[in-house]
């Protein structure tokens, strides 16, 4: 079956859509909702070796996304130059998620000249329209002054990439002040803005904060968010907000069935969700309870091939509970357009199969 699997991945240029790399778990710029902070006695604070990585990079003739991201700061990882070099020497599309610290002139240099696709900075504070308009923390301030030089170098150089995005957290702390944040993307060229849930919540401080919600609205924050919208058609800016309701979706973002994430220490998972580079289970609250889950890990790309690990049963199994799930969602579209012709009562309803355990208790789950 191995041997097949290999030929599939040869013959096959995009076997995956995506691989979700975690290069580095450390993090200069820690948030209030960092979960690092919270277990930090716990955390695995560490870097990927460029061995571990090379074995990953084996595989990038199959795969169509290399996208740097996890719960560190890829940046803080001195080998990421060489990484991004290798990933787009493979031909692979590429994306990058940092807090922009290390942002440095020569690093921007490499990711335009390199064309890296996209990059979404995670900021933690709001910049104002103006800059003398509120007072920023120097962390803050030189992160901005970064992502302009890395905007004018772009449009310097003539280039389209990489495409430079905003991406702040909705809390209950924020909401009635991110509109600010579409004018003062526009003034600094940015090229979209994106609005992002609280998505993982460890503890209870962290629920209580949050701006979606099961089943009764908050007034206020929704008119925030159709004033966000509002703002972003008006100054002609792409905004993209993840929904305020929870509502069960038939696959999530990270599209466990033809995507995967590595984890720092080279061990294999559908997301990151599901792997926290910390010791024991991942603790979560899910509506408003509290829950535990066990990591899932599939392998790891130190000691296993990726063929073995992508073949194996329990990790085949997995992933069909979401393919499952996507031909029940194709089928209910097929009825809906069908709905007025004469065979329409012909055709069955295919229910979806239900999400495991560990998923089920996940907000991304829900489209959060």
């Amino acid at each position: 079956m191995l041997s097949g699997l290999a030929k599939l991945f040869k013959r096959d240029h995009q076997a995956f859509e995506a691989f979700q790399i975690e290069v580095s778990s450390y993090s200069s710029l820690e948030s209030q909702f960092s979960p690092r902070a919270l277990f930090a006695e716990k955390w695995f604070f560490q870097q990927m070796p460029l061995e571990t990585y090379q074995k990953i990079a084996q595989n990038f003739p199959q795969v169509k996304w290399a996208i740097f991201r996890g719960w560190g700061d890829p940046l803080e990882n001195e080998d990421f130059p060489a990484m991004f070099q290798m990933a787009r020497q493979a031909g692979c599309l590429t994306g990058l998620a940092t807090h922009g610290f290390y942002l440095t002139p020569e690093i921007s240099r490499q990711l335009v000249e390199g064309e890296l696709d996209f990059i979404t900075l995670n900021l933690k504070e709001i910049p104002p329209a103006e800059e003398n308009g509120r007072r920023m923390s120097s962390e803050f301030k030189q992160t901005l002054d970064q992502i302009r030089r890395l905007i004018e170098l772009k449009k310097s150089r003539g280039r389209g990439k990489p495409s430079v995005r905003l991406s702040f957290l909705m809390t209950r702390l924020n909401m009635s002040r991110l509109h600010q944040v579409v004018p003062a993307a526009v003034t600094l060229g940015a090229d979209e803005v994106i609005l992002k849930n609280l998505d993982y919540l460890p503890e209870d401080r962290w629920n209580i904060l949050r701006t979606f919600y099961h089943e009764s609205p908050t007034p206020a924050f929704q008119d925030a968010f159709d004033e966000i919208l509002r703002l972003g058609k008006e100054l002609k800016i792409p905004v993209r907000c993840s929904p305020l309701k929870a509502e069960e979706i038939p696959v999530c973002e990270a599209e466990p069935h033809h995507s995967l994430f590595f984890s720092v220490d080279g061990s294999i998972a559908p997301c990151m969700y599901l792997r926290l580079p910390k010791k024991g289970n991942i603790p979560r609250i899910f509506l408003n309870k509290e829950y535990t889950v066990e990591p899932m890990i599939f392998g790891n790309i130190n000691t296993e091939d990726l063929p073995e690990v992508w073949g194996k049963e329990d990790y085949r199994s997995f992933r069909k509970v979401f393919e499952d799930r996507i031909k029940a969602q194709r089928n209910i579209s097929s009825i809906v357009d069908a709905i007025s012709s004469p065979n329409a009562a012909l055709l069955e309803v295919i229910e979806p199969p239900p999400l495991c355990e560990s998923c089920r208790t996940c907000y991304k789950a829900y489209g959060i």
